[in-house]
């Protein structure tokens, strides 16, 4: 897993590194332009024509740095100062000393060029971009260059990924040590373009001083899924109940089902409204069917499931009213393991003597309109605050939640992650229901309960990706994300 942090936090991470540890920042800026550069050199051939753009700060000092060893390695490359003298950091003026000693190219405004390295602003913006600096992001912007920004596209804020009046649209950016707030949420990341890390050595420990830190999870943390044992059987591997699907929704709770059992759970058994009987077995041919009547619900049949279940999974289509309270409530009262989905979750916002049933051992999903409706908050205001907005839930409720927007923000045991898969083609119908059975079914064959909430979110959006390049993200649906679960457990 890898950290994401706020701008703020990491200039404490550099300060510990230069004070407290004593590593020249100067060594820290060398190894910062080297991880830029190295991108660079894999990509540009040398008789491409290179423009560093760079600020007087320190990412400017960066910036110079990158043109000198690209001069050195034998690219024409030029360095446009933008910022004033008066204003310069230490580092930048003794960069850019050692430049004019090498006799590289240094202009006061802004020349063609076919790689643009955009130097300007590091992690400190925090107000709108204007002057010299607002009108050379809107150049390179308007430019045919490819564009790489040292730590963050200039113009993004650090702390929120807010674009601060006018953003530098970079094709590639190196985070500088780990990834920022601002390179992980949208829209900062859509100006990143790719984005890869240049690790310059910060100690792990540096980032304990850090106060807004997440992380995020790759593909070494699937190696947090237990192999499956030669000698086992179905019931190795978990009982799944189910609870979802009104008369209206029969959809919700098979797809729910296929993907608890593609993820590899052993037994899933589907408690659904009656006239859901036929598509379902159809659908699910594997899962073992309870249904119940509407019009008489049969309570010792919802409990006799619950019951018989290892782990649960209730909400996808369930639909509102008192025997969905009744549900819900049972399901809180088994104290079991269970992911909490959808209607569930609106159940449970209506009715706060469940929302005080909540426990540790409840994962909840919701989208930022039902997460308004659970805390009594605005969508704006939740979308602002996202870090915050999940890590409070967390800590009144002790349930782990998985707020789910274009970037998902788990707030998992006592950390905070943010997941870095997935893509516009999966915001679909049933697209939640599949993250529920993938959830649930991670919890049924023994992942970490910590784990499930975390892991669940980055499976689901990998397959999304896997199956937006089979079938474009435009014609994506939720089935094909439940297809795709096969290729990455076959990797």
């Amino acid at each position: 897993m890898e950290y994401i942090v706020s701008g703020s936090d990491m200039k404490k991470v550099d300060e510990y590194a230069i004070k407290r540890l004593g590593i020249p920042s100067m060594v820290l800026m060398e190894r910062a332009a080297l991880s830029v550069v190295d991108l660079i050199l894999c990509n540009e051939p040398k008789d491409k024509k290179i423009l560093v753009v760079s600020g007087v700060g320190n990412n400017g000092a960066d910036g110079v740095a990158i043109a000198r060893i690209l001069s050195l390695k034998g690219y024409d490359v030029t360095i446009y100062v933008c910022g004033v003298k008066s204003s310069a950091s230490e580092e930048f003026l003794a960069q850019l000393d050692i430049a004019k000693k090498l006799k590289i190219k240094i202009v006061r405004e802004m020349v063609k060029a076919d790689v643009i390295v955009d130097a300007i602003f590091g992690v400190g913006v925090s107000r709108n971009v204007i002057g010299i600096q607002g009108k050379a992001i809107k150049l390179i912007n308007k430019s045919r260059a490819t564009v790489y920004s040292v730590d963050l596209p200039s113009g993004i804020n650090a702390d929120t990924g807010e674009v601060m009046g006018v953003a530098v649209e970079a094709d590639y950016t190196v985070a500088i040590g780990c990834q920022k707030i601002g390179n992980a949420m949208y829209p900062g990341t859509d100006n990143c373009g790719e984005i890869s890390v240049g690790d310059i050595g910060y100690p792990v420990d540096a980032y304990d001083r850090c106060k807004h830190v997440a992380k995020y999870v790759d593909n070494y943390d699937l190696s947090l899924i237990p192999v499956r044992p030669n000698y086992s059987f179905k019931g190795s591997f978990g009982k799944v109940l189910i609870i979802a699907g009104n008369d209206e929704m029969a959809g919700a709770a098979a797809m729910c089902g296929m993907s608890a059992y593609r993820v590899g759970a052993g037994l899933v058994r589907i408690f659904t409204d009656q006239e859901n009987k036929e598509v379902i077995q159809k659908l699910v041919p594997e899962a073992v069917l309870n249904v119940y009547d509407s019009e008489e619900f049969d309570v010792k049949s919802l409990e006799a499931s619950i019951a018989w279940a290892d782990v649960i999974a209730i909400g996808p289509g369930l639909g509102l009213g008192n025997i969905q309270d009744v549900m819900v409530e049972k399901v809180l009262d088994s104290k079991k393991p269970c992911v909490v989905d959808a209607d569930a979750i609106n159940t449970i916002a209506k009715n706060r003597n469940l929302y005080k049933k909540l426990h540790a051992e409840v994962i909840m999903t919701p989208h930022l309109g039902e997460m308004s409706r659970l805390t009594k908050k605005g969508v704006d205001e939740i979308k602002a605050n996202i870090f915050e907005a999940a890590k409070n839930a967390h800590k009144k409720t002790f349930a782990n939640y998985v707020l789910k927007d274009a970037r998902t923000v788990v707030a998992s045991g006592d950390d905070l992650f943010v997941n870095m898969t997935g893509n516009n083609g999966m915001a679909t119908a049933g697209s939640g229901d599949v993250l529920t059975g993938i959830i649930v079914g991670l919890l049924g064959i023994g992942v970490d309960f910590n784990a499930a909430a975390v892991l669940g979110p980055y499976i689901h959006g990998y397959a999304g990706d896997k199956a937006a390049e089979r079938v474009t993200k435009t014609s994506l649906m939720a089935s094909d994300i439940i297809e795709e679960l096969t290729t990455i457990f076959k990797q």
